[in-house]
């Protein structure tokens, strides 16, 4: 709603005229009465899980090659050792940044073309 607008007072003036509805004298023990009589069937379907199959070790042989080419990945990274074999768009001037203007994310780029754009 917004304010201001006469709305709000509007609906609560309508909604102060609605009145709460009550129901019949008895309806509840009418009801009670009629799920009482109402013959019972089990319905009910059993819940059988299904067997599980045991874990293939083939997950955790995968596993521990792979941690161990990703950490020597990061270590020959950091050290530098692999900047020969890499090619320069990698290990570049734009890969070793330091300015704090350098707009590294694209932001201001997408900035200049919305006010361009615009």
């Amino acid at each position: 709603m917004t304010t201001g607008s006469g709305e709000e007072s509007e609906l609560r003036r309508i909604l102060a005229l609605a009145t709460a509805a009550e129901p019949p004298a008895g309806a509840a023990d009418r009801l009670m009465a009629r799920l009482a009589a109402v013959e019972t069937t089990a319905q009910v379907v059993p819940f059988r899980p299904r067997a599980t199959r045991r874990k293939s070790w083939f997950a955790y042989a995968a596993a521990v090659p792979l941690a161990a080419s990703l950490a020597l990945g990061i270590y020959l990274g950091a050290m530098g050792k692999l900047d020969t074999l890499l090619p320069a768009a990698i290990t570049g001037d734009l890969a070793m940044s330091f300015d704090a203007d350098a707009d590294l994310t694209g932001v201001g780029e997408a900035e200049a073309y919305a006010e361009e754009h615009t």
